[in-house]
């Protein structure tokens, strides 16, 4: 699947989809997140830290190392949370 190979291509430095690494897994994160919440957090990481109360308590928890942006496009950010729909 696309989000699958964009998934790996760009987020594994950090994610391992079913345990904690330098970020969270995805696995289940469409239990605890909005996917509205997880589309933001994938495009717009920066502004998410700055602003949204969640994802400033997982920058705390994760020693304050602050997600990157990849610079995905929207389809590219469907896909990814669509791949995580399937962990």
């Amino acid at each position: 699947a696309k989000g699958k190979e964009i998934y790996e291509k760009m987020c594994t430095a950090c994610h391992k989809p079913t345990e904690k690494f330098i970020g969270p897994a995805q696995k289940g994160v469409l239990e605890r997140r909005t996917p509205e919440w997880v589309m933001n957090m994938i495009l717009n990481p920066e502004g998410m830290v700055k602003e949204d109360p969640i994802a400033k308590k997982l920058l705390m928890e994760y020693n304050g190392s602050p997600m990157a942006n990849q610079n995905l496009t929207e389809e590219e950010a469907r896909a990814v949370l669509e791949y995580f729909r399937t962990l």
